[in-house]
């Protein structure tokens, strides 16, 4: 969840303020709440594809919460994600909230939008993973905990476009507190090497992963991953072919597995990110993962992304969200990582009678990160 806006005032002054749930009716309403903040619209077809999410099949949970004007105008919407946990053989669910944006004209209504959310029945959590400098203070006055206790605060990036890295930097403190110019500048750093064909330099043992079918190596690696008794947000077949068919994708998401072809005991997914026309372009890790028995996995991926960002121009490989498991597994890399962030951006609501979710190491597949990015535009480019 990543509200604009500040709580100010109390959720009775939306009771019936125009606030339901979430309907195709509203699409066009939200894809202009969200071009007012620069993020990226939804196609019909993008829309169709979160409205296909599979654990939709098991729970009654809305895609979202919108407030609207009496002039029928969308003023406020928070998405919900609905996502399947694993612990042992026992299935829960809890919801992820995303996209939150609130015009000026309804300051205020983020609280009952949040409430909302934490309405939902029979889940395990409502949390987010990615929660900004200025909504992070507020989520402790609903009940929220930062989450996990080492490492809600941390984002990791290790630089591989300096120059361009500089040169964004440079222009986003130009154009600061003048959104009409930043509008003029237009689309910035964004290399035709992103569209290169997919001919890659791995290191050994690291292998582009595609099949994701069912009785697959990756669906054996699923059942390793699960039968290690952790609390696991669902990685089966299934829901990764739904989280890696975005239709509104421009490149194709990075994923890769290190071991033998037909066992192996890590895997990655990556996807490019372009945070606003200003910024450069990242590439950012979704996912990576390694059984208990081959930690080697995380160290080898990370080698194979940092080149993947180098050669197709992205000017960093970024980790967006950490857990003390993965610190310890990336080893050295911790050592040349830049520390972005700074603050909590990682807040869960565990409901009254939940289990324990002290064993939860989210990444920020966990997240909302995976549906919320902003593709590279796509341009034409010979290359």
């Amino acid at each position: 969840m990543v509200p604009v806006m500040t709580f100010h005032h109390s959720p009775a002054l939306f009771p019936k303020h125009g606030l339901r749930p979430f309907n195709g009716a509203d699409r066009a309403g939200v894809n202009r709440l969200w071009e007012q903040v620069w993020w990226p619209q939804r196609s019909e077809a993008g829309w169709d594809w979160i409205a296909a999410n599979p654990v939709l099949t098991e729970v009654a949970v809305p895609q979202g919460w919108v407030i609207k004007g009496s002039d029928g105008e969308v003023l406020a919407f928070l998405g919900a994600f609905a996502q399947r946990f694993w612990q042992g053989g026992r299935a829960y669910h809890a919801v992820t909230g995303h996209s939150l944006v609130v015009s000026p004209t309804a300051r205020g209504a983020s609280r009952a939008l949040i409430h909302a959310i934490l309405a939902v029945p029979d889940m395990l959590a409502c949390y987010t993973l990615n929660a900004n400098v200025i909504s992070h203070k507020l989520y402790g006055h609903y009940g929220f905990k930062a989450f996990p206790a080492e490492t809600h605060n941390v984002k990791l990036s290790w630089v591989t476009g300096p120059i361009t890295c500089l040169a964004g930097r440079g222009l986003r403190r130009l154009v600061r507190g003048h959104d009409d110019w930043a509008r003029k500048v237009g689309e910035r750093f964004l290399p035709r090497s992103l569209w290169r064909p997919f001919d890659l330099n791995l290191p050994e043992n690291v292998r582009i992963l595609s099949d994701f079918e069912d009785y697959s190596a990756y669906s054996r690696f699923w059942e390793a991953l699960r039968s290690e008794g952790r609390l696991i947000a669902d990685r089966s077949p299934a829901i990764q072919r739904w989280r890696l068919s975005d239709p509104d994708a421009t490149t194709l998401p990075v994923a890769l597995s290190f071991g033998r072809e037909d066992a192996f005991g890590g895997y990655a997914v990556a996807m490019f990110n372009k945070p606003s026309p200003i910024e450069p372009v990242a590439l950012e890790i979704i996912d990576i993962m390694a059984l208990d028995h081959a930690p080697e996995a995380v160290p080898a991926l990370m080698t194979a992304l940092k080149r993947i960002a180098a050669k197709f121009g992205a000017a960093k490989l970024r980790l967006p969200v950490v857990n003390d498991r993965l610190m310890r597994q990336i080893g050295p890399w911790v050592r040349t990582a830049r520390r972005e962030g700074g603050w909590s951006h990682a807040q869960v609501y565990v409901h009254d009678g939940a289990p324990d979710i002290s064993s939860w190491q989210p990444t920020a597949y966990d997240g909302d990160h995976g549906l919320c990015l902003r593709p590279p535009p796509r341009r034409v480019f010979e290359v």
